[in-house]
């Protein structure tokens, strides 16, 4: 491997691009650059992709949609990789099975699962993410998640570059927390049950009007910013501590669902770093109860 790995890797993928700005591919629009950065559309291409980093030993960081990922202001070294391509691909082979790429969005899942009768997935719908990033963090709510579902996830090696395929016992999921570290997902089968097309819809629809109504999906944020602690919920205490509205530099505590924060003027992620080390504090001197982080900070 020559010492200029980012001129190997462009040889290797033209498509290859060096010091790209990451805010526009995240839901907060906050971030710095990438030392390098691919989009890959099949699994020939990640391989080259990750080998190539891999080889230089430099790190290597897996970008989905981009929803519940905080991007530092000094951005990612090393390789940022982001799936397209045969990615966003959803196959029904038969039954109740279906063949979802990593980069396929849920919410599209969902929906194309609905419309031919298949019922599972319906409380995920709402979720801003990709398949990929719904099964690294075992996405879902209160009524339902994807790791249940999942029979097998087919996973490029991030320090080696070989695909395994992972099921049975390799399917470990917790709340919020898949079986993928240092794995990249490419694709998954789930298993899903027959219903009524009608009920499947109207669930959906439903599920959709909630999420309208209770969360603010029309401006720049990650989506839940802590996890729900045991017994309790994030958001209450949030508010309950004072804490809606609260703001710092350009982030802000929506005033709709105070476990969103918002990027509402031009926000830096250490404003909201800022804003998270304030929530913590205050719940914390409130109710003796530490938040943890549901989002994932990454970079410098």
């Amino acid at each position: 491997m020559p010492e200029d790995w980012r001129g190997e890797l462009a040889r290797r993928l033209p498509r290859a691009r060096f010091d790209e700005p990451l805010a526009k591919y995240t839901t907060f629009k906050i971030g710095g650059p990438a030392d390098a950065f691919v989009e890959v559309e099949d699994a020939a291409q990640a391989q080259t992709a990750v080998r190539t980093a891999a080889e230089a030993g430099r790190p290597i960081f897996v970008l989905g949609w981009g929803s519940n990922l905080l991007v530092r202001d000094r951005g990612v070294r090393g390789l940022v990789v982001k799936l397209g391509g045969e990615f966003e691909r959803v196959d029904f082979p038969g039954g109740e099975v279906v063949r979802a790429g990593a980069a396929a969005r849920v919410p599209q899942l969902v929906v194309a699962c609905a419309e031919r009768g298949l019922s599972g997935l319906e409380p995920i719908v709402g979720v801003p993410g990709t398949v990929g990033g719904a099964l690294a963090m075992n996405a879902g709510t209160r009524d339902g998640e994807i790791g249940p579902l999942t029979r097998e996830i087919e996973a490029l090696d991030l320090s080696e570059g070989d695909v395994r395929v992972l099921r049975g016992a390799d399917l470990k999921f917790a709340y919020r927390e898949g079986p993928l570290r240092g794995r990249l997902a490419l694709r998954a089968t789930l298993l899903l049950k027959p219903g009524s097309k009608g009920d499947i819809m109207a669930a959906v629809a439903a599920y959709q009007q909630k999420r309208l109504r209770t969360q603010p999906i029309h401006t720049f944020n990650v989506g839940s910013t802590f996890k729900n602690p045991p017994g309790a919920f994030a958001a209450r205490l949030i508010e309950q501590a004072g804490l809606k509205g609260a703001c710092v530099g350009g982030a802000r505590v929506c005033a709709i669902h105070a476990n969103f924060i918002e990027n509402f003027a031009g926000a830096k992620a250490s404003d909201v770093l800022a804003l998270v080390d304030l929530i913590q504090e205050r719940v914390r001197a409130a109710f003796g109860v530490g938040l943890e982080l549901e989002m994932r900070v990454v970079g410098e």
